[in-house]
């Protein structure tokens, strides 16, 4: 049984929220995907032929799974000629705590 001042840091943890988390999760529960973003654990830059290569999926699969990772926010892009990269989005708090809590 939680003591008064347990249950108070437990509530001021529970306004702490952030609203993303049930869209970051939902992003993370398709399995490939999960495992898309924990290929940055390795790699901390890869582009899209790198995924489709890595997971032996088209390059337009590729693509969508991590266009959903970049409008959750846990993966940025950039265009470099005609590739694109993805990195993940280290300035982020939340994804920093993600990626520490799957290594």
């Amino acid at each position: 049984m939680l003591k008064p001042k347990e249950i108070e840091k437990l509530q001021s943890l529970m306004k702490k929220k952030d609203e993303r988390l049930p869209i970051i999760f939902g992003a993370l529960s398709d399995p490939r995907r999960c495992l898309i973003f924990r290929s940055f654990l390795k790699k901390d830059r890869l582009c899209v032929s790198d995924i489709s290569k890595t997971f032996h999926i088209s390059m337009s699969l590729a693509s969508q799974h991590l266009k959903i990772l970049e409008i959750t926010g846990l993966l940025t892009k950039e265009k470099v000629g005609r590739s694109v990269y993805y990195t993940p989005r280290m300035k982020d708090e939340l994804v920093t705590t993600i990626i520490n809590a799957i290594k």
